[in-house]
């Protein structure tokens, strides 16, 4: 009888065990685990793409990108030079770019060709969070001067929000339309969303 009572009291610990385990088990699944989609869907949201280029060595890198891309004969004529332009230096802004008021801006970057009498001129502006940049996208669009060289002026010009930032291209139709094609093609390999296109045909 002592065996037989040994044997019962082990039988029943290890059911009581086994229930034990199955009970956690099935709490865990409710609680913690997560089935692959749920994981896939909160990696995706914590990776939506980047927003915004953040310093004027990847604007720079970004206008390589772009030119490396475009066929030599649309090129602007003499290469293309990018430089920083001062925030401070309202007159210089006001030339280049036509903005006036800088509110969510924290940088403008200007390509343009090394020959001043070539009609061609590209504009990246890096923007804060909370910038509206739709609002500064209209600015550019309507208040540039497509015809600031001497003689000659751009016969398109096209703006794009990328990510939160704006790029801004004018020239001639070709070369325009193709830098812009580079340009979304440079912001979407680096997962920026792209929005719609503005564009504006200018008398030459």
């Amino acid at each position: 009888m002592k065996n037989k009572t040994i044997v019962s009291r082990i039988g029943m610990l290890a059911v009581i065990m086994a229930l034990s385990m199955t009970a956690v088990t099935g709490c865990g699944s409710k609680s913690g685990d997560r089935t692959s989609d749920e994981v896939s869907s909160e990696e995706n949201a914590d990776t939506a793409g980047m927003v915004h280029l953040n310093s004027a060595d990847e604007v720079s890198a970004f206008f390589d990108e772009v030119y490396g891309g475009v066929a030599e004969d649309l090129l602007p004529m003499g290469g293309a030079m990018t430089s920083e332009l001062d925030l401070g230096d309202a007159d210089m802004l006001s030339y280049h770019t036509g903005l006036t008021n800088l509110d969510g801006i924290e940088g403008v970057y200007l390509s343009e060709s090394m020959i001043s009498s070539t009609a061609y001129s590209a504009v990246y502006i890096r923007t804060t969070d909370d910038a509206d940049a739709e609002g500064i996208r209209k600015q550019l669009m309507d208040n540039i001067n497509p015809a600031k060289w001497v003689c000659v002026s751009a016969e398109q010009q096209y703006a794009v929000i990328l990510g939160n930032d704006i790029f801004f291209v004018m020239g001639h139709q070709d070369t325009a339309s193709e830098v812009l094609a580079k340009a979304v093609a440079a912001a979407e390999s680096r997962d920026m969303k792209v929005s719609d296109t503005l564009e504006k045909a200018n008398p030459v």
